[in-house]
């Protein structure tokens, strides 16, 4: 997989100047991970620098201290009954130690915790000290107080509504951009983190107590921060009860930064770090040296898993090919570009501009991708402040099933929907969304190589020359309208056929990571229908007044969301669309996941028929959603229907089966679809809409499944090939002469 190494090293965000010993209080209600890319789905959050950043539009910004991109994922642990954290962050090697000179200017942080017991809502505070203000020992004093009373922090930020976390559950944030950055002054090489979980509410600047500290955590729920090791260290075996210094001294667990392998604990929730000379393993000590020995001769140190972004003015810029044409502008249509990577050239650049934004908005779009190439190629996206705006994604097309993919080659898609894939790749969707209009430059490396910001690349030595191709297709310029938008791909079992009366159900589905599933079914009644006669005998035939898309058995921690396109890419009506916590669990704050909260199931429903109830649950669920009671309205046309299902923040266009989502998850669903729609029945397969007769409704849907091909609903030839060709064809026409079922 691409190296996203961005978190690991490098970060992208600016803030607003800030007063140096304020505190500023940051609310987030929508407290979820943020992605590599942005803070929300319109532009790079680094596009929200303001004019009176230190450096200007020529700021960028690099991970200053890093405890929580590997820390995470092996020998993490929990702080027992304990809201309360102190830790000592050292700017000590990076971007941030002693040779940096000037202001350190800190814009973002990231952490991370877990919830055991019950649900409940808590915030979290995180107060920045001056490295003078706190001492393990204690302040002034052996068992005096480790924080100056009198000390006045940098900077406070407090995130509020926890309650996204589920029991049972740790997570840990993407980096928060802070609402102002935080100003350390020259010559300070680190800081004190005091942080806190606190009782919902708490303002940031009221003083920490007992009493608004957390306090379920001591009886029904457990939140805590967790704690990790970065790398294993080797250093010294320690026996009984060592000195802060000792112990500082075989500490390093931080990636980018050091820290002390100390940290206070407020264990009796008193608001209060008590210090002292010597540090323990023991559970009741305020100052604890945790240690274990995974491998023989090494020892585990742990810090209170958090991570700080700052800024730093960038390295000068590539000297790229300018592939613009001669307007300026990156020409309309086709082209492409071939190159060599080699060991002494792991990395070839490009500049591009384009004249327009490619957007839905502006009809336009841009596709880029790596196919040809001798070997799955990569790239990268940078704006000319030297960050990086999209990495691609090995989505194209190449061995491996399962995408996106290194083993395939890559692609990076932008504005309108949707044009085939190359081979076994996936379709070109503006899965990456806006691309604003401007100047851009491209770094093309092989697969698995890492881009950073600050024009900053860790690529992979290809050993032997590779050839790669660059390829370009889009309108930017809009001296060709965009192409006609092809019909979505489906999965194995993902084509329901001729809704027939009753339940029919997708296995699992993939809904990959900032993708979309679709399902395809017709329904060849128009909702309602009541009132006919069967053309072949005049007896009267059942009425036709409700349809239901629900998804029982999918993943029950995503957050679902369903779209409904007619057969022409188009949403099927003004109430098509369905979000998380308006279907299956229609709790408006999130719905039911496992132990009580988590994702919700979306869901849709047509018709004029009584309610339908509500859908049971799935096991680890506990809140029923919104009946299905055609709350998506109460006609539905006939057609061939598209249902898009994704997941978070999904962005349903209107036109041209214009689905995509933003969410990183990956994650498994199945749909059902039930509907008490009439289809062709074994004696008449050509008799869609199952009235007894083969008249011009029926071709009407014939000639869809005939103009697909892959198409199961009009394989009436006996032949279930899963096609609709010219056997069927044949079939159809005889059965359209004849006119009525026999």
């Amino acid at each position: 997989m691409l190296t996203k190494i961005r978190l690991s090293l490098f970060l992208a965000s600016v803030g607003t100047a800030a007063a140096f010993a304020g505190a500023d209080e940051l609310s987030l209600t929508e407290h979820t991970p943020i992605p590599y890319k942005t803070l929300n789905d319109t532009l790079p959050w680094r596009h929200q620098s303001p004019s009176d950043s230190p450096f200007g539009d020529r700021a960028y910004n690099v991970i200053v201290y890093d405890n929580i991109s590997s820390a995470f994922v092996h020998s993490v642990f929990s702080v027992g009954l304990c809201s309360h954290l102190l830790e000592d962050i050292s700017f000590n090697p990076g971007p941030y130690g002693s040779s940096y000179t000037g202001t350190r200017t800190l814009t973002g942080f990231a952490y991370a915790i877990g919830v055991t017991g019950s649900t409940a809502s808590f915030d979290l505070r995180f107060s920045f000290y001056s490295k003078s203000d706190a001492d393990f020992v204690g302040f002034g004093a052996v068992g005096a107080s480790m924080i100056n009373p009198n000390a006045i922090p940098y900077y406070t930020v407090t995130v509020q509504k926890g309650t996204e976390i589920c029991p049972g559950f740790s997570t840990r944030t993407g980096f928060l951009l802070l609402p102002s950055p935080a100003l350390v002054p020259h010559g300070e090489t680190g800081l004190w983190l005091d942080a806190a979980i606190v009782e919902p509410g708490t303002p940031g600047t009221a003083p920490l107590t007992s009493t608004n500290l957390f306090q379920e955590n001591k009886t029904f729920t457990r939140v805590y921060f967790q704690l990790g090791s970065a790398s294993y260290n080797t250093g010294p075996s320690f026996t009984g009860p060592q000195t802060p210094a000792a112990l500082a001294a075989a500490s390093n667990p931080a990636s980018v930064g050091s820290t002390s392998a100390l940290y206070g604990r407020d264990i009796n929730f008193d608001a209060v770090f008590t210090g002292q000379a010597t540090a323990t393993n023991s559970g009741t000590s305020e100052l604890r040296y945790a240690m274990s020995a995974p491998l023989a001769g090494q020892s585990a140190t742990y810090g209170l898993i958090f991570g700080l972004a700052g800024e730093v003015p960038p390295p000068p810029p590539p000297v790229p090919t300018n592939i613009n044409g001669g307007n300026g502008f990156l020409q309309d249509g086709q082209s492409q570009i071939s190159g060599v990577l080699t060991t002494a050239n792991k990395i070839k650049w490009y500049k591009f501009n384009t004249a327009n934004e490619i957007s839905y908005a502006q009809t336009t779009f841009l596709d880029i991708d790596t196919e040809g190439s001798a070997v799955p190629t990569a790239l990268a996206l940078y704006t000319p402040d030297s960050n990086i705006f999209d990495f691609s994604e090995g989505r194209g097309d190449g061995p491996d099933p399962s995408r996106p993919s290194d083993l395939d080659n890559h692609q990076l898609s932008y504005g309108v929907a949707r044009r085939p894939g190359v081979g076994t790749g996936a379709q070109y969707t503006g899965q990456e969304g806006v691309l604003p209009a401007g100047e851009y430059y491209i770094a093309v490396a092989l697969a698995g190589s890492g881009f950073g910001d600050g024009w900053n690349l860790l690529p992979v030595d290809p050993g032997s020359p590779k050839s790669f191709n660059l390829n370009f297709n889009n309108n930017n310029q809009k001296t060709l309208a965009a192409p006609p938008a092809v019909a979505p791909a489906l999965a194995t079992g993902a084509d329901l056929g001729i809704l027939t009366g009753g339940s029919q159900t997708t296995p699992d589905l993939d809904v990959r990571a900032r993708g979309v599933s679709f399902v395809r079914f017709s329904l060849t009644n128009a909702l309602p229908t009541t009132g006919q006669f069967n053309q072949s005998d005049n007896s009267p035939l059942g009425d036709v007044t409700f349809m239901d898309i629900t998804q029982p058995g999918s993943s029950v921690v995503g957050e679902w969301n369903f779209a409904l396109y007619n057969n022409n890419g188009s949403l099927a009506n003004g109430t098509s669309i369905s979000y998380s916590g308006t279907g299956y669990n229609g709790n408006p704050g999130g719905g039911d996941g496992p132990y009580g909260c988590g994702g919700t199931f979306a869901q849709l429903s047509y018709g004029t028929a009584p309610s339908r109830g509500q859908v049971p649950l799935d096991p680890d669920q506990a809140t029923l959603g919104l009946p299905r009671n055609n709350q998506n309205g109460s006609t539905l046309g006939s057609d061939q229907y598209y249902l898009a299902t994704t997941m978070g923040d999904a962005l349903f266009a209107a036109s041209r089966w214009g689905a995509r989502s933003t969410r990183g998850s990956s994650l498994t669903a199945v749909i059902t679809v039930t509907s008490d729609n009439r289809g062709p029945t074994v004696g008449c397969p050509a008799d869609f809409n199952g009235d007894g007769g083969v008249d011009d409704a029926d071709f009407a849907f014939f000639a869809k499944f005939y103009g697909d091909l892959l198409n199961i609903s009009g394989d009436i030839d006996g032949g279930n090939d899963g096609m609709t060709d010219d056997g069927d064809f044949s079939v159809f026409a005889t059965a359209y002469d004849a006119l009525v079922c026999f």
